[in-house]
């Protein structure tokens, strides 16, 4: 798997924010023009992920190949 890639099969869902908040400051810290999220296709999945995103004010789009996954460009 890529390093800016974070595969969130089979992570509860009460633990992805915590996850996702340490991966996305890792990657703000490195600089990281942008992170791909594998949600999966679960639609409560990429609603929490959305939700902290826009916390963040991170725009993202859904890969046009793969609809589990999302696209975050962090600059």
């Amino acid at each position: 798997m890529e390093r800016n890639t974070i595969d969130l099969h089979g992570v509860k869902h009460e633990d992805v924010g915590s996850l996702l908040d340490t991966f996305l400051w890792e990657h703000m810290q490195r600089k990281s023009p942008c992170i791909r999220i594998i949600t999966g296709n679960s639609p409560e999945m990429k609603r929490i992920v959305n939700e902290l995103l826009d916390e963040y004010g991170f725009s993202s789009e859904g890969d046009y190949f793969n609809s589990g996954v999302t696209n975050v460009n962090l600059i």
